[in-house]
């Protein structure tokens, strides 16, 4: 007979979905998502679920934990075909990741003294990828679904 049990579950990251639930049994929570990509992960023990597109580490990639939203960003076109722009609330230092949906980076450039940056996209496939703008000075990101065409 075989038997899992876990004693412990931390909720890693999570989402909000137009649809789904939670299924439990135990300590042991599942969340899943209908209609919209799921972002989970959970560890329970020396067990580590993942459920869905999975995300960039944002602790990792930022350094800490407690970065507030950064606002005022105009990212155009969205969906975007050739070329994408970014306007940014003010002139400072940024850095801009490009993530695909199985949460590889594809790129990371930096914006340095200046509010304003254009990049080329017609070398990307078509589909949807995630674009995470990060101001370390002021601790705020903020990350985008770009649909690319």
């Amino acid at each position: 007979m075989f038997q899992l049990s876990f004693s412990q579950v931390e909720l890693k990251k999570t989402s909000l979905s137009s649809g789904g639930g939670v299924a439990s049994s135990g300590s042991l929570y599942m969340v899943y998502a209908i209609g919209e990509v799921g972002v989970q992960e959970a560890d329970a023990g020396n067990i580590h679920l993942s459920e869905g597109f999975v995300g960039p580490d944002m602790t990792y990639l930022l350094g800490v934990e407690d970065y507030g939203q950064l606002e005022g960003l105009q990212i155009y076109p969205n969906p975007v075909k050739d070329k994408l722009n970014i306007q940014l609330p003010e002139t400072g230092n940024y850095e801009v990741y490009l993530f695909d949906l199985t949460g590889k980076q594809l790129w990371a450039e930096k914006i340095e003294g200046d509010n304003h940056a254009t990049y080329q996209m017609h070398n990307y496939k078509p589909g949807i990828y995630l674009l995470t703008i990060v101001d370390r000075e002021n601790k705020k990101s903020l990350t985008f679904k770009l649909q690319k065409q």
